[in-house]
């Protein structure tokens, strides 16, 4: 019996981020203006954002398909 595959809500390059680490670092950058914030932290926020986005209406769609 093999472990199940965690799911990871975001990678960048060979750095796996969990959804945890995601509401965090939201919390740790919330007071300060995202242009101020180093480019590769800009990048993680925005595909954070697109991972949740995209989630959001992948469950949308479940929800309207009861075959699914």
């Amino acid at each position: 019996m093999s472990n199940p595959k965690p799911k990871y809500t975001a990678q960048i390059d060979n750095i796996y981020f969990l959804s945890r680490i995601g509401a965090t670092l939201r919390w740790a950058t919330q007071d300060i203006e995202r242009e101020e914030l180093p480019a590769d932290i800009r990048r993680l926020l925005g595909r954070l954002e697109r991972l949740e986005a995209k989630a959001r209406v992948k469950g949308k769609d479940s929800d309207d398909d009861p075959a699914a």
